[in-house]
């Protein structure tokens, strides 16, 4: 203001208009006095910290800061993942995501601003223990070993329906993988890694964990805190990629007791299961009943009222007594049909297929892509041998690489002698 006064005045006694010195700063009058305006918040992302870094399994979380009442909306490697409106002051959080192995691009950005920020994350995978695939990425922040049967059993505590932290048997009644019987688990689920080899995108989880929230109708909707579960984990011969047997399963829940019925409570369970089947100490059906709609009760031993059931999974195989070692009758002609195809195949996503031929014929196949490769997959590595009803099965990982277009499929079974059934499907 004093400059300008000093300005003016110059200007004017160079016009003759004043003479005299300009006025002092005493005598030039001030006017209102404006409370400074707060800065605006830059748009930042805190972790993952930009530029390269190496996370070892788990989750990744994506935070920083924007303007307070901001829309914040996270892409990676191009696919929507989340999204969240900043606090009071201007904090934001979108995760925990569960990218698959390999290179991640996380970009997020200010709605109406046109901020970003962007992080390269390298997800390399756990060291491989010992029978422990743990399901849908949960590795950390388990609940401890199970409580005995003395310590967590009320058994004043009944329920007919649903406990808190059990899924609704309407949406989610649990699917079984055709792939693993109790004559497999030798080659597939009892196979350290295995449950790698199938597990599907966190592309398409996260997109389903978004749509489920809505359909479950939780208050909460952010998917920070619900994990994508599988209701029959992978590691017990559950479904990898069909709906019915994914759900939100929230992080935090308790039942009225207090007693903790989260996800990661659920995590444990399994992991003791898959320890037992392993080790020959309990059935893969036995495991499957107790990991169903019903887990909670199955946990913490709360009995069932009167006339509730535990609904077995949707399209479960009937358990087959161990082989005797006796020869079986050679077929009078050998044959092998496909059941079902891919259809289609989604890359980045998993794939399963079924023939049938007849009964303990061993069976390998092999798969074609539309570019000439023949799949690498660890699934398509098995040899199922044929129960009594003839059928083998396939599940296994497509890669997000896979060019579009006509792919060949290829089951031989061998039973004295041996037969080839050939059949193409789509990638899409």
């Amino acid at each position: 203001m004093r400059r300008l006064a000093v300005v003016l005045a110059l200007a004017l006694a160079g016009c003759g208009g004043v003479t005299g010195p300009p006025a002092s700063p005493a005598q030039t009058p001030s006017g209102p006095t404006r409370a400074p305006s707060p800065s605006p918040i830059s748009f930042s992302m805190d972790a993952p910290v930009g530029g390269s870094r190496i996370i070892v399994g788990g989750h990744v979380t994506a935070s920083g800061l924007a303007q307070p009442g901001s829309l914040v909306s996270c892409e990676a490697s191009g696919v929507p993942v989340g999204s969240v409106t900043t606090d009071a002051s201007g904090a934001w959080s979108v995760g925990p995501l569960t990218p698959d192995l390999g290179l991640l691009a996380l970009t997020c950005s200010e709605q109406g601003t046109g901020e970003s920020a962007s992080a390269d994350v390298k997800v390399d995978p756990e060291p491989v223990l010992t029978v422990t695939d743990e399901d849908d990425g949960a590795t950390s922040g388990d609940t401890g070993p199970l409580p005995s049967p003395a310590a967590s059993t009320n058994p004043t505590a009944t329920a007919a329906g649903r406990l808190s932290g059990e899924p609704r048997p309407a949406l989610t009644p649990g699917v079984l993988n055709p792939a693993v019987t109790q004559a497999t688990i030798g080659t597939t689920i009892c196979v350290s890694g295995w449950t790698a080899t199938i597990r599907p995108s966190s592309w398409y989880t996260t997109g389903l964990k978004i749509q489920q929230i809505g359909q479950y109708g939780y208050a909460d909707t952010s998917t920070a805190s619900y994990e994508e579960d599988h209701l029959i984990p992978l590691e017990l011969g559950g479904a990898p990629s069909d709906l019915r047997n994914l759900w939100p399963e929230p992080y935090v829940a308790t039942l009225p007791d207090g007693r903790n019925v989260g996800a990661r409570v659920k995590d444990s369970l399994e992991t003791s299961l898959k320890r037992q089947v392993c080790a020959g100490t309990m059935t893969l059906a036995d495991a499957q009943s107790r990991i169903g709609v019903h887990w909670v009760h199955a946990y913490y031993g709360i009995p069932l009222a009167s006339g509730a059931t535990t609904p077995p999974p949707t399209a479960r195989p009937t358990p087959r007594p161990t082989p005797k070692p006796t020869v079986a009758p050679r077929p009078a002609s050998l044959s092998v049909k496909f059941v079902s195809l891919p259809g289609p195949a989604i890359p980045g996503s998993t794939a399963s297929m079924t023939a049938r031929t007849s009964p303990s014929a061993v069976c390998s196949a092999k798969v074609t892509w539309p570019s000439g490769t023949v799949s690498a997959a660890a699934g398509l590595k098995t040899t199922p041998t044929a129960g009594s009803d003839g059928l083998v099965s396939w599940t296994w990982n497509v890669s997000a690489t896979t060019k579009r277009g006509t792919a060949k499929a290829a089951v031989t079974c061998t039973l004295g002698g041996s037969a080839t059934a050939t059949a193409t499907f789509t990638v899409q």
